[in-house]
């Protein structure tokens, strides 16, 4: 179990955060707590529910690793971003940011909600309609949680309503999933958007913040190695698209680029529906990426496409945030 105490702030999660969990910020106060992140382990839930008592969590984003536990705090209120607010309530939209209507269609969405109805995480039951919110919260304007003030950066490029909380006066920046692991940056959802991701990462560079916190694997970074690290991170887009380009440079067929292992091993995208969809859509991203770049891949895109029985309509996805109150 991670475990760093800054100031009022708790950096946890079990497991050192590895997917399918997520690393937890908790922030206590005289007379509450606050929790920012859901999806941190039953044994840090249970030390929570123990030690504080929850009266707000705050969501970066709609991604289950990062919300299926608020379902065990059910007096907290509960706030996610304004672009997500619908994609927590509707699993039909959440398919559509996420890309699975591009590339299982309705009727394999149907069967990947029945099959998240059934979904444990550990000896713990999802509920089918993964998060009841409360409400939203706002970016860029400070927030005070539990007598500590908190601003949500807001980060697009992994999803569109990704944000970067960050906790000014101890200099505590959750990047969250910019997560600076070995697989590289995850940008496999219809709403992800490669460049956005790019500019979002170097955009935690202009705060002031001392700890970068992600939320999966190392967890806790001082500033000099983040910043190296980060680059090395980043370098790893450009490495992918490399390998695409060479791919097609030397006659690699439409329908055999998913097998490639650009983004997973074979074993990994055979075995998992939502690995198998990520890969094709990063993969439709940087085919993107590259017409976008003067590269002659148009008519391979398109031939992409139909090797692989997308759903075009839905292969790309943008909502607009919800207005007032939400």
């Amino acid at each position: 179990m991670l475990y760093v105490k800054i100031g009022p702030v708790e950096i946890m999660s079990d497991n050192g955060g590895r997917i399918p969990l997520s690393t937890s910020l908790i922030i206590a106060g005289n007379e509450d707590s606050t929790l920012i992140d859901c999806g941190s382990g039953t044994k840090t839930f249970d030390y929570i529910q123990k030690n504080h008592t929850v009266h707000t969590i705050y969501l970066t984003h709609h991604h289950i690793d990062h919300v299926w536990g608020a379902q065990l705090f059910p007096d907290a209120e509960k706030l996610i971003n304004k672009y997500d607010i619908e994609k927590v309530t509707d699993y039909h939209e959440l398919a559509k940011s996420e890309g699975l209507y591009a590339v299982y269609g309705k009727e394999g969405v149907d069967k990947w909600i029945q099959d998240l109805k059934e979904k444990t995480y550990g000896n713990t039951v999802v509920d089918p309609k993964i998060l009841h919110a409360s409400g939203t919260h706002e970016y860029n304007q400070v927030i005070t949680m539990s007598g500590t003030d908190v601003m949500f950066i807001h980060a697009p490029g992994h999803t569109q309503g990704y944000c970067t909380p960050y906790v000014m006066d101890y200099g505590i920046l959750l990047t969250g999933d910019i997560d600076l692991t070995s697989f590289g940056p995850y940008y496999g959802d219809a709403e992800s958007d490669i460049d956005q991701f790019i500019q979002s990462a170097r955009k935690t560079l202009e705060t002031d913040a001392k700890y970068f916190v992600t939320s999966h694997h190392k967890g806790i970074f001082l500033r000099e190695e983040y910043e190296r690290e980060l680059e090395k991170y980043l370098s790893i887009i450009e490495r992918k698209e490399e390998k695409i380009k060479h791919l097609l440079k030397n006659g690699c067929s439409p329908g055999d680029l998913i097998h490639q292992e650009v983004f997973y091993y074979k074993n990994q995208s055979a075995h998992s529906p939502v690995r198998k969809k990520t890969e094709i859509i990063s993969i439709v991203k940087h085919l993107k990426r590259l017409i976008d770049h003067g590269e002659p891949f148009a008519d391979y895109l398109a031939d992409f496409i139909r090797a692989n029985n997308l759903h075009e309509e839905y292969l790309e996805y943008s909502n607009e945030p919800c207005r007032g109150r939400c």
